[in-house]
């Protein structure tokens, strides 16, 4: 399966990332079944900042692309 969004994002599984929020009224959310990712940033931090994008249309695949110029990897220890 070939990934739905740009190049160099951060491909995870939707549930990896459960504190992400859709925007307020759906903004970016368009699809048949879910969004289907095609408008752009849809999900957003607790705070507030757009960092991904949910595609989860009926019609595409089930992920989440987390912008590689908004989120970065942390080390936990």
């Amino acid at each position: 399966m070939i990934s739905a969004g740009p190049r160099n994002d951060i491909v995870i599984h939707p549930d990896d990332a459960p504190v992400l929020r859709s925007l307020p009224n759906w903004e970016n959310g368009e699809g048949c079944c879910g969004p289907s990712g095609g408008s752009g940033l849809n999900r957003a931090c607790p705070c507030g900042a757009r960092v991904a994008t949910l595609a989860a249309d009926c019609s595409g695949p089930y992920e989440l692309h987390l912008d590689a110029k908004r989120v970065h990897g942390h080390d936990p220890s």
